[in-house]
């Protein structure tokens, strides 16, 4: 898909960017203070309006919590995206590597620590498959039929 400048999508306010994400108002506003959330757009009266990519980012940001990333590991992967990704999230082709706010050495840690998460998930991973597959085979409801072996 090309990326058609101006193109934004639909706008949320910060409620309903918040509903979307399913997370509060006051977590939303924390995370645009904080400067891990941007506007797509700002109306005439200077009201924040969010894009579809915003519900994504605010997942993300979560998720990457969850992960052990610190709220300042998250802040240089949001400048890592908005150097990358258009404000609808569309991939940016074109990026410059000076257009990215972080240093190498930023880069390298930021690449390290997903390198370590990324393992990590791999093993709980298979370790949760094996005890799901544990929970069905013993404890999962027994299949209702008549007759069968009793």
């Amino acid at each position: 898909m090309d990326h058609k400048e101006g193109q934004i999508g639909t706008l949320y306010t910060l409620s309903e960017l918040a509903r979307h994400a399913n997370v509060t108002r006051r977590t939303v506003q924390y995370y645009a203070e904080i400067g891990l959330l941007e506007p797509g757009a700002v109306t005439k009266e200077g009201r924040k309006l969010y894009t579809d990519f915003a519900v994504y980012l605010v997942r993300d940001i979560l998720d990457l919590k969850q992960l052990g990333f610190t709220l300042d590991e998250i802040k240089r992967i949001m400048a890592l995206k908005k150097a990358i990704f258009f404000p609808d999230g569309t991939y940016r082709e074109d990026w410059r590597r000076e257009e990215i706010p972080l240093t190498d050495t930023q880069l390298e840690e930021m690449r390290e620590k997903t390198g370590q998460v990324l393992e990590t998930i791999r093993r709980q991973s298979e370790m949760i498959a094996r005890f799901y597959k544990f929970l069905n085979k013993h404890f999962a409801p027994k299949a209702q039929g008549g007759g069968g072996d009793e």
